[in-house]
């Protein structure tokens, strides 16, 4: 049986025996698996080394000189800082007292030799796993502490912010009809001393009550249907309203949706009102007084200024009116023509196949190949034109406009092999860059319901950024792309694109996905394509795209769908 280790240094393992044949089997065998392994033939040995370093798991053979494994693993669980260690007995002795004397001793698991180093293997990541699940045991139970040390802070600076506050603050919850939907009315979840003063209640007999309701009906009929709005839409609502029947007479508030009801803040701002409406009457004062002025000044120097008015405006109206005749002009062409681009990049995209086998056979009879690069020197000098407005154009399309190919289920690995197969010209060796290597490591993948055309295009802006990078490194080793995929669940899969490159540096990568940004030279990238590519992943495919890397070390980016997509 094969045993795969695809994480080095799995687990610290120490192994006690006074056989060094037996010593050297296992050490051996564990290295080869990835575990980090110390080795020792006696139990005073043992104890030594736990001290040094803490093993994650010992292997303890009972039979030895001076101290038995009994006697060690005794001695180990009176140590209140080695009690926790598991220990797996490994011994030829293979009566029931010896197995009960090892488990009463403080042993865990006891195998019996001769052994299998995959029966070894499988229990040793047994108590693994149980060390593991304990530490995040550990670890979640100290964060729920820390949160509910956090919550209960927040509770109180809630309070006393809420009671120490000028302004009215409260909390309502929608109460719908339950045959309908329709909210009837709103309870008052949280309100401070302020606006339940306003409401007229006390803030006991507030909290917990419909009162809103037949409070607006004397108020504002038509403010209840507004906050309902706020609710329903989620869009924000303030203004100010005018309260006939308080000493105070105009507030202002502003209410945000806040789960199914809505907050609200309430503030008096009659002084404010106040003092705006007198400097309102003295405004219009200065205003009068202004304009008698202004009548005044224009009469005194009307004839010397109006020569000098009427060449200044017609200097300033002939500037102006030449950059917009010409940008209004040329509006509707450039728009015309940004339209054809557009729909000729549709049209390509909806007539872009994975070739049948009679169209696979006809490319080979006609060389393909030679008549691309053939093609592609006789029309050189419009290609540096032409391939870059395509790209922009392609990549603004789909910054702009939602793409309407059809959603259906298919192969992902055909997507990704007619990705590679239309960049087979970027992997081949050139005068400029050695020849890169595409490793495939496929899993066995359910038939994905998606937008294919759409992945596909994730596809080729991931392996092309994964071709820049190798191509930019001069490495003697040979460059290599590594395309695995994955089924990490029932209902989800992942695609992984790595490359031996540059790597990207830890404080750029939280950049990537934005849109405009790029490390590439000017006239190199748009800065749209990692941006487009993680809106089809994540908006169209209830996905993930995210990157690890290091700086010498390449990069990986990971796709992550579900295999049916509500699309």
């Amino acid at each position: 049986m094969n045993i795969n280790c695809e994480t080095p240094n799995k687990g610290n393992i120490l192994i006690v025996d006074d056989l060094p044949e037996n010593l050297q089997l296992l050490s051996d065998a564990l290295l080869n698996l990835g575990y980090t392994v110390r080795s020792v033939t006696s139990g005073r040995m043992a104890l030594k080394t736990v001290q040094v370093k803490r093993p994650d798991v010992i292997l303890l053979d009972v039979k030895m000189p001076e101290m038995d494994g009994y006697q060690l693993c005794r001695l180990l669980k009176h140590n209140e800082n080695f009690n926790s260690i598991p220990v797996i007995f490994i011994s030829a002795l293979d009566d029931v007292f010896d197995k009960v004397t090892a488990f009463k001793s403080g042993g865990i698991d006891y195998i019996t030799k001769p052994f299998q180093i995959e029966e070894v293997v499988a229990r040793l990541e047994n108590q693994l796993t149980i060390q593991r699940q304990q530490w995040l045991l550990e670890q979640e139970v100290s964060q729920r502490r820390e949160t509910e040390e956090v919550l209960y802070q927040s509770r109180a600076l809630l309070a006393s912010v809420l009671n120490s506050s000028l302004d009215g603050v409260a909390a309502m919850e929608a109460v719908r009809d339950r045959t309908t939907g329709d909210i009837q009315d709103f309870r008052c979840l949280v309100a401070n001393p302020v606006i339940a003063r306003a409401l007229g209640n006390r803030r006991e007999d507030t909290i917990g009550k419909l009162v809103l309701k037949k409070l607006l009906s004397h108020l504002d009929p038509e403010l209840f249907d507004r906050f309902v709005n706020v609710v329903e839409t989620g869009e924000t609502l303030q203004q100010n309203f005018y309260d006939k029947s308080g000493e105070s007479s105009w507030f202002h508030f502003v209410a945000v949706k806040l789960g199914d009801g809505f907050a609200i803040t309430i503030r008096d701002i009659t002084a404010r009102k106040k003092a705006e409406f007198q400097l309102q009457q003295q405004a219009e004062s200065l205003e009068l007084t202004l304009r008698e002025l202004k009548r005044t000044q224009a009469q005194l120097i009307q004839s010397e200024k109006m020569s000098s008015i009427g060449n200044l405006v017609a200097g300033v109206a002939h500037e102006i009116n030449n950059p917009v005749n010409f940008i209004h002009a040329n509006l509707r062409p450039a728009n015309e023509y940004f339209q054809d681009l557009l729909n000729l990049v549709k049209l390509y995209q909806e007539h872009f196949p994975n070739p049948p086998t009679k169209v696979t056979a006809q490319i080979d009879a006609i060389n393909l190949d030679f008549l691309k690069e053939d093609l592609l020197k006789l029309l050189n000098s419009m290609r540096v034109g032409t391939d870059r407005i395509r790209e922009i154009v392609l990549s603004l399309r789909n910054f702009s406009r939602h793409d309407e190919s059809e959603c259906k289920r298919v192969n992902i690995h055909q997507g990704i092999d007619s990705t590679l197969m239309i960049l087979q010209h970027r992997l081949k060796q050139t005068r400029e860059n050695s020849e890169i290597l595409v490793i495939k490591d496929y899993d066995q993948l359910p038939p994905i319901e998606c937008y294919s055309g759409q992945l596909n295009q994730v596809f080729m802006q991931l392996l092309n950024n994964a071709i820049d990078s190798v191509s930019a490194q001069c490495m003697e080793e040979q460059g290599e792309i590594k395309i695995k995929t994955q089924l990490i669940s029932n209902n989800r899969i992942s695609i992984k694109i790595s490359d031996n490159g540059l790597g990207i540096p830890q404080e750029i990568q939280s950049k990537l996905f934005d849109p405009f940004f790029t490390t590439k030279p000017v006239g190199k990238g748009t800065g749209l394509g990692l941006f487009i590519s993680h809106q089809i992943v994540v908006n169209k495919h209830s996905g993930n795209l995210y990157c690890n890397s290091q700086i010498g070390q390449g990069a990986e980016f990971v796709v992550e769908i579900n295999t049916t997509t509500n699309c």
